[in-house]
């Protein structure tokens, strides 16, 4: 008998395992183990309370899982595992979790979504999402910049101080996310001067947040950082997730610096405040 609940009770190898395999032919390769599951968990505010399983004879085929910060949620994922597919069962688990969200004072549920995904954008209008904003993902070979020589040093923050930048971060990028995280804090450094912040996590080759101070734009240094960046990492691929497409100077600047766009998204929002 296959049944709704919470993931309360869900151990991590078990929502491990059903996460690889509902995710085993997504588009983007995914494969995830326990302690990168936990991290990233921890990191987007995982709330078992709000996050909804299907089982099937106490097995788990498909998930909700949501994080929750002051009052907003944010789906990190959600898939139901071959097999269990075409039987109308994301909408159950979308509609449970949303009626648990509704009767506890959560006012607005975020998720990102591939744009060209049309039935699971369908979906989530029927049950009330709206389009937001478009958001890119940036991959290049860090490899290229390797030799390239700079005039900056990044040099780690502990306090991790993070200024609001010009564009808004997608919920894995925000101030709170970071924090969680532990994502690594670089000052951008010119000549023992600090210029800028850059908040990167070099051992995925992932950049959440790139700022530089105002006075101090227009001059390369984003440039350089992204190079410096490239230098540290640990992975073959360094990327930008999440960028809103509307920001013209940071979307042109991956371009020209030959960065691949492997990916579109669509940030959508269900306001639930003042709902039965």
């Amino acid at each position: 008998m296959v049944v709704t609940d919470t993931l309360e009770r869900v151990s991590l190898p078990e929502l491990t395992r059903a996460y690889n395999l509902g995710f085993s032919d997504y588009r983007l390769a995914v494969a995830i183990t326990e302690e990168k599951l936990q991290s990233t968990n921890i990191r987007y505010g995982y709330n078992p309370e709000y996050s909804v399983g299907l089982f099937d004879d106490n097995t788990l085929v498909g998930f909700v899982i949501n994080g929750l910060r002051d009052g907003y949620a944010y789906d990190s994922g959600t898939a139901i595992i071959p097999g269990y597919r075409g039987r109308g069962y994301a909408r159950l688990l979308l509609e449970k979790a949303l009626s648990l969200m509704n009767s506890q004072g959560v006012h607005t549920w975020v998720l990102e979504v591939l744009s060209d995904n049309t039935k699971a954008i369908n979906l989530y209008k029927s049950i009330g999402f709206t389009q937001q904003r478009g958001l890119n993902c940036y991959q290049v070979e860090a490899s290229l910049f390797k030799e390239k020589e700079t005039e900056l040093k990044l040099t780690k923050d502990a306090t991790i101080p993070i200024p609001q930048g010009d564009c808004l971060p997608s919920w894995q990028n925000t101030e709170q996310s970071i924090i969680a995280g532990g994502v690594p804090v670089w000052n951008i450094m010119v000549k023992q001067k600090k210029i800028g912040t850059l908040c990167y996590e070099n051992s995925s080759g992932s950049i959440a947040q790139l700022y530089i101070q105002e006075e101090e734009r227009h001059k390369g240094y984003a440039r350089e950082a992204i190079i410096e960046a490239a230098k540290l990492c640990k992975t073959d691929q360094l990327r930008f997730i999440n960028i809103d497409e509307q920001y013209a100077a940071l979307n042109t600047l991956l371009h020209t610096m030959g960065f691949q766009c492997f990916a579109k998204q669509l940030e959508m929002t269900n306001t639930l405040r003042g709902k039965a």
